[in-house]
C-alpha cells in the first residue's frame, strides 16, 4: 500500500513512514517492535501538526498586515472625502475676506419694511445692518451671494466718507480666526482684527455664524469696530 503525499508533509519523513508501515505489514512482528512503530507514526503526525501550525502562523501575520493596510487606506480616503471632523474641508477666513472685498453682484438691498434698523437680506437669523439709520452718509450699494465649500456667503457692500466696506456673513459653524489677529473686547463682543496686505479686517461670531468686516480704506479700523459692535 502507498500514501499520496499530502503539500504540508516533508518528503524524506514521508518516505520513512512508508518503510515502516511496510515493514509493519511484511512481518508479524512481536509486540514491542510493533509499539515502537507505533510510537514513530506518532511522532510522524506530530511533527506534521507542528510544520501546519508554522504554516497557518506563517500566514496569519500576512493577512493581518493586509487588513490593517485596508483599514488605512480607508480612513484616508474618508478624510481626503471629508468624511467628518475637522478632516472636512471647509471654506476659511481668507474666502470670507476675499468675497468681503468682491465687487457686488446684485443691487442694494431694501431697508427692512419692519425693522428701518436693517436691510432685507440675512443669512439663518442673522439679518444685515443698515448703517444710514445711524450714520446717513454710509450707504448699501450692493449684495452678492456666494458658495464655498457648500457654504453659503452673502456679503452686503457699504459705501461712505472713506470707502467702500464689505460685510460677509458665512453660513454654518464658525470658521478659525487666523492666528495673526489681535484680539480685543468691545462692549461684551469678542473682535479679532488685523491690517494684512493693506487692508483692515475686522471678524467676529453672531447668532452662531462668522462674520466679516473689510476696507481697503486707512484709519477705518475705528468704523469697523463700530460697525461689528453697532448690533
Amino acid at each position: 500500500m502507498t500514501d499520496r503525499p499530502t503539500p504540508d508533509q516533508d518528503p524524506a519523513a514521508d518516505a520513512v513512514g512508508r518503510r515502516i508501515r511496510e515493514a509493519a505489514l511484511a512481518i508479524d512482528a512481536p509486540p514491542a517492535l510493533r509499539e515502537r512503530v507505533a510510537e514513530q507514526r506518532r511522532e510522524a503526525a506530530a511533527a506534521a501538526t507542528a510544520r501546519r501550525a508554522r504554516w497557518t502562523g506563517w500566514r496569519l501575520p500576512t493577512v493581518a498586515v493586509g487588513a490593517v493596510a485596508a483599514l488605512a487606506l480607508v480612513l484616508v480616503v474618508s478624510g481626503v472625502l471629508g468624511g467628518g471632523g475637522t478632516g472636512t474641508t471647509g471654506p476659511s477666513f481668507d474666502d470670507a475676506a476675499k468675497l468681503a472685498l468682491a465687487r457686488p453682484t446684485a443691487p442694494a438691498p431694501a431697508e427692512d419694511p419692519n425693522h428701518e434698523r436693517l436691510v432685507d437680506v440675512k443669512v439663518g437669523d442673522v439679518q444685515f445692518p443698515n448703517y444710514t439709520y445711524d450714520w446717513p452718509k454710509w450707504k448699501t450699494v450692493g449684495t452678492r451671494r456666494d458658495t464655498v465649500n457648500g457654504r453659503a456667503m452673502v456679503t452686503v457692500s457699504y459705501h461712505g466718507p472713506k470707502g467702500t466696506v464689505g460685510y460677509t456673513i458665512v453660513a454654518g459653524k464658525p470658521l478659525g480666526e487666523p492666528g495673526d489677529a489681535r484680539q480685543i473686547t468691545v462692549g461684551g463682543r469678542r473682535l479679532a482684527v488685523l491690517r494684512r496686505d493693506g487692508t483692515t479686517y475686522v471678524m467676529w461670531r453672531r447668532g452662531g455664524h462668522t462674520c466679516v468686516l473689510a476696507s481697503r480704506a486707512t484709519d477705518v479700523q475705528p468704523d469697523l469696530v463700530r460697525f461689528a459692535t453697532w448690533a
